[in-house]
């Protein structure tokens, strides 16, 4: 599990240990990152990582191997926005801006991916990555930050790349697609009276996502009760796509 340390991704980290998991919470903050695994007790482990570096995240997935014995299941969730680096609609896009949240949310899923998928295929286990309501439709002025919305589009991409691959071994592939969830992400709509009403109109079933609505997604995804699904995208989103 990328991204752990809190909110999204400490949020799915506890579903699945909920349901009985073993989890190896991985993030690049070591102090969120071990809070997060004493809360979560003998079912969770802690390994610093940054999804960027591809020796950091190969270490990452041995440590999950050493310290459990196999690898089920991966959820690369470890995602940034880059607003105060610039981003915003294409003309006005800074390259900083593009280059580093490409190599957070594109570099560092493919990575994940990369090399947990060895051991994926030898448990036939299941890769759950998080995109974004972005990755899917464009908006119109509302959250216009288009290297976040490209690299959420590639995780798509790559993730329906890695089901058609891999389901010839037995490994399944899929994609939760959140719309605004109350996170820390969420903190600038939430301090908006205007937008967040504004967002209401996007998401006819609430402004605001809750966490566990994510998390209990990617727990399904993850489990025999999704076993005929591959290369599916999963809106979580209130119904800001069937607009």
């Amino acid at each position: 599990m990328t991204g752990a340390g809190r909110g999204l991704g400490l949020g799915i980290a506890r579903a699945f240990a909920g349901q009985g998991a073993h989890v190896v919470l991985a993030d690049l903050d070591a102090e969120a990152g071990e809070g997060a695994a004493q809360a979560l007790g003998e079912a969770a482990t802690f390994v610093r990582a940054d999804v960027g570096d591809a020796g950091q995240v190969e270490e990452m997935v041995r440590h999950a191997v050493r310290t459990f014995g196999r690898l089920d299941v991966l959820v690369a969730n470890a995602g940034i926005g880059a607003r105060r680096l610039g981003d915003g609609p294409a003309h006005a896009c800074t390259p900083e801006a593009w280059d580093h949240v490409m190599h957070v949310n594109l570099r560092g899923t493919f990575l994940s991916c990369k090399f947990a998928l060895p051991h994926l295929v030898e448990s036939r286990g299941a890769v759950v990555t998080l995109s974004s309501v972005l990755g899917v439709v464009g908006t119109q002025g509302l959250f216009d930050t288009h290297a976040y919305a490209t690299s959420k589009a590639g995780i798509i991409g790559l993730t329906r790349a890695i089901a058609a691959h891999y389901a010839r071994d037995g490994v399944r592939a899929n994609s939760v697609a959140p719309g605004l969830i109350d996170t820390r992400m969420a903190a600038r709509s939430k301090a908006d009276p205007e937008l967040l009403a504004e967002l209401t109109r996007w998401q006819p079933l609430g402004a605001l996502g809750e966490v566990r609505d994510v998390a209990d997604a990617c727990v399904f995804l993850a489990s025999d009760e999704s076993k005929f699904i591959t290369g599916a995208v999963l809106p979580v989103d209130g119904g800001w796509t069937v607009q």
